[in-house]
């Protein structure tokens, strides 16, 4: 009875401890004693199964060195199934190329190609590139890379980089299909490299008037609105000045003294010829007519000078009244001045011409207003042609020279083509604020499709290529020393091949929305793995752990 007391604490109250009064001493019923030894077992019990746990779990791991099973052995197939699994390459290892060197052809080595700045070059051994038929390489094709190169700096591989000797191995088509791998064909399109900058479209200063009166006046008659077309010489407004009226009469005057002095200088002549008079006389009437015609000159350039271009000869066949008549409507068309009263019209009337063809885009005048020569009263421009001035960036500016074709696309017409014109000025000095070089580009506008002040985005060309290799830009890859891509074994469809990607390496070009330029690394018609190749990505990378600087040292056979 002690040891059943120490197990449980020694309480008084237990029924072992204190009999029932009445009982022989020491004596228990028989069905007491039973449910008294119950209880104890019951609440031992947890106890004792955590410990025979955990001697079991140290058994097994003595006997296994603390190794977990495979799956197959976890399934109970382990004996159905034996151990032939590249854990390295995630293949079969009967199948592993990459250990199993009789299953398939060595990789040759080409080297390192210093001219494009790759290993394994195509375009200098067109054999490394995974097509049925060996593609002939022909002058176009390196003159193509060429251009690229020579253009701008490139990003560049490690000449040390070793990845190109690496494949990647599936275990079957399926594998590769659960992986969610897709390819992409490699193939050409064009393609443009350019300097983008943003700018914003100006009218022609070349080709855009404001225009003012030449003489201070009132406005007498507005002929043309805002918006409205206009033709080189089209009256768009009449201004009543009175300097012109003093103008007109000026030359009238002159150009009588100048018949007057004429006719007195033709009288003398025969007289002075005859001794009737002396040759004073005719000298100093030769000195009127010319001073006479001297003010003729004056008066008519000052009308010139208004815009209202005269010629005395025209005026020497006609009497006063008929000159006093003609310039009266000076410098209106017939077609206006026909409509006009002579006798209740003024004779101070200057008309304001378009010097251009184009569009009146401003007008700042009503009849009746007061203005002077300051005035600005109309502008007219002429919107066939139109000016992009673009803010280039400074490290761009040196790609740049004039003549260079412009692409331009407007904000507002992102679904439309692009507009093309031509690299016109390239400024001098950059901003002070900015650090950006303006340059100025003519763009074509016929259609009027294009308007002053709005915005866009202009591409400087500085190549085009017709037939540029390009592949999805997500099938490029970069490991920190050079750029890969993974190209499908042209045998990879036969049943019995090897489903394996070769590691290639290639130099980037220009990249446009979802597509990158292949300068050098890739032929047309070569499968690659696009979509989801961050697949075979991670499996190169696998290899290399542990390998020191995988990715610039060969792989040891």
């Amino acid at each position: 009875m002690s040891t059943i007391n120490r197990d449980f604490g020694g309480s008084a109250s237990h029924p072992l401890a204190n009999p029932p009064a009445g009982s022989k001493s020491g004596a228990i019923p028989h069905a007491g004693r039973a449910r008294a030894i119950a209880q104890a077992l019951g609440r031992g019990l947890p106890a004792v199964a955590v410990i025979a746990i955990l001697a079991g779990l140290a058994m097994w791991g003595y006997r296994t060195d603390w190794t977990l099973p495979k799956f197959s052995a976890l399934v109970g197939r382990e004996e159905a199934e034996p151990e032939d699994w590249c854990s390295e390459h995630s293949v079969p290892e009967s199948l592993c190329i990459e250990c199993n060197a009789s299953l398939g052809s060595p990789i040759k080595d080409y080297g390192w190609c210093a001219e494009h700045g790759i290993a394994q070059c195509p375009l200098h051994h067109p054999e490394v590139a995974q097509l049925k038929v060996t593609p002939k390489i022909t002058p176009a094709d390196m003159q193509r890379a060429q251009r690229a190169l020579v253009l701008a700096p490139r990003v560049e591989n490690n000449s040390r980089c070793g990845l190109h000797q690496r494949r990647i191995q599936f275990a079957s088509l399926e594998a590769l299909d659960k992986a969610g791998v897709d390819i992409a064909v490699v193939h050409e399109r064009p393609v443009v490299e350019a300097v983008v900058a943003n700018g914003e479209i100006l009218y022609d200063q070349t080709r855009m008037a404001h225009l003012s009166s030449r003489a201070p006046g009132t406005i007498w008659q507005v002929d043309r609105q805002v918006g409205e077309r206009v033709t080189a010489g089209e009256i768009l407004l009449l201004v009543d000045a009175a300097e012109v009226g003093r103008a007109k009469s000026e030359f009238q005057q002159a150009l009588a003294q100048v018949r007057l002095k004429q006719t007195n200088v033709e009288r003398m002549a025969p007289l002075a010829e005859n001794g009737s008079i002396p040759d004073r006389q005719v000298r100093e009437a030769s000195a009127a007519l010319q001073d006479a015609r001297i003010k003729l000159l004056g008066a008519q350039q000052a009308l010139v000078n208004l815009g209202l271009p005269v010629k005395a000869q025209d005026f020497a066949d006609l009497d006063a009244q008929e000159i006093a008549l003609r310039m009266q409507f000076l410098g209106l068309p017939e077609k206006i001045a026909a409509q006009l009263d002579a006798e209740s019209t003024t004779s101070n009337l200057l008309p304001l011409k378009s010097p251009l063809d184009g569009i009146v885009v401003e007008r700042n005048v009503v009849p009746g207003e007061v203005v002077d020569t300051a005035t600005k009263l109309f502008t007219v421009a002429d919107v066939s042609r139109m000016w992009l001035t673009l803010d280039v960036r400074q490290d761009d500016a040196k790609y740049l020279s004039l003549g260079q074709p412009v692409l331009f696309r407007p904000s507002d017409s992102k679904s439309e083509p692009e507009i093309k014109g031509t690299l016109a000025w390239i400024s001098t000095e950059a901003d002070d604020q900015t650090r950006t070089v303006k340059v100025r580009v003519n763009l074509p506008n016929a259609d009027g499709r294009l308007r002053a002040n709005t915005f866009g985005t202009g591409r400087i060309v500085l190549r085009e290529e017709a037939k540029a290799i390009v592949v999805p830009s997500e099938a490029i890859h970069w490991d920190g020393a050079c750029h890969v891509v993974f190209v499908r074994d042209k045998n990879f469809l036969q049943p019995d091949a090897p489903k394996i990607f070769h590691v290639r390496a290639v130099r980037p070009g220009v990249k446009e929305n979802d597509t990158t330029e292949i300068i050098a690394g890739l032929l047309p018609g070569e499968v690659i793995a696009s979509k989801n190749s961050v697949v075979l990505e991670a499996q190169l990378l696998k290899t290399n752990l542990g390998a020191g600087c995988g990715c610039c040292e060969p792989i040891k056979k």
